[in-house]
């Protein structure tokens, strides 16, 4: 771990017991997040990124198991944390902005109580009208009139929900906020309101933040590095212009080039071809090699390691794609 880094995640492994045998859904995956820096995950559907986001909150099912690995939040290592204290971590060092926001608000209860219940959990004896005024303020802070609070989570739009749950992740001003598709189901025009909303209070209150989404589009609108997925596998991490201009990575090449640019000459777009392994019996050695263009007899038995082609530019490859300098 960097003295600089908020987070660190170490090797972490984690698969999901079934009645068909164990599920790979994390492997080996490593990275670091400094204060104030925002990362990107991006990948295929169950390429393990919400994995990852549930697991660093400690909010994995019955059936994970953690088999190795460390994830340290300010040199502290949640999975030997006792119960008590990852509570008492979440909501005031970690919090989450969960997918799809009306499933995430319980339609029974206002908006207010909901994000009152976890500052009266994390500030025990704080004075009910300094928490009113806390809410009025998180409404504020994300666009949203405070004069909506008492209502319930069906009386508000789509993107006023994504808000509010923005403003509950807000509650008690963690240094690190984890995003899982936080644009999912919104138009467009939502989309873009929801994230500048996201940019402006993390710029505003210099929290770090981890993106989660399946559209490279949108990590792209607010992500400083990439990290992309592939199979429970991190395969690449880059500054966000290293991952667009120059991918190192075959499946990241590969998703590029199935991505439109409104910028640049019109172009064929080619999809990749191939299926995600079942991660029931996942490949040995690189887990993208049945799909892989430029695989080797080496890529089909060993598992590449994270090698360095470039500044704060990593990729698992055997065979990367040239990096221009």
């Amino acid at each position: 771990m960097t003295a600089q880094a908020l987070l660190s995640v170490r090797d972490l492994t984690m698969n999901y017991k079934t009645r068909r045998g164990m599920v790979s859904a994390i492997d080996a995956v490593s990275f670091d997040l400094r204060q104030g820096e925002s990362l990107g995950l991006v990948g295929e559907s169950g390429c393990g990124k919400t994995s990852l986001a549930m697991a660093l909150l400690r909010l994995l099912p019955e059936n994970a198991v953690v088999e190795r690995g460390q994830i340290l939040i300010e040199g502290a290592d949640l999975l030997t944390m006792t119960d008590q204290q990852v509570r008492d971590t979440r909501w005031s060092r970690v919090s989450m902005v969960f997918q799809a926001a009306m499933n995430a608000l319980d339609p029974v209860f206002t908006v207010s109580d909901q994000i009152l219940e976890a500052i009266y959990r994390h500030q025990p004896g704080i004075e009910p009208s300094v928490a009113r005024a806390r809410v009025t303020q998180l409404f504020q802070m994300v666009g949203i009139d405070p004069k909506m609070a008492d209502r319930y989570p069906h009386e508000f739009s789509g993107g006023m929900r994504q808000r509010a749950v923005i403003a509950m992740a807000l509650d008690c001003s963690p240094a690190l906020i984890i995003a899982d598709e936080p644009t999912t189901a919104l138009d467009v025009i939502v989309q873009d309101q929801v994230l500048r909303e996201l940019r402006r209070v993390q710029s505003l209150l210099n929290m770090s933040m981890i993106y989660i989404s399946h559209d490279i589009a949108v990590i792209a609108e607010v992500a400083e590095r990439i990290g992309v997925m592939y199979a429970g596998r991190l395969v690449e991490l880059a500054p966000s212009a290293a991952i667009f201009h120059t991918p190192a990575h075959p499946y990241t090449l590969a998703l590029m080039s199935a991505f439109p640019s409104i910028h640049g000459p019109r172009t064929r777009l080619t999809a990749l071809g191939g299926e995600p392994p079942d991660l029931l019996f996942p490949p040995t050695g690189c887990r993208f090699h049945p799909r892989c263009p430029r695989v080797l007899d080496q890529c089909r038995q060993f598992t590449p390691p994270m090698q360095s082609v470039g500044e704060r530019h990593q990729v698992a490859c055997w065979n990367p794609v040239e990096v221009r300098q």
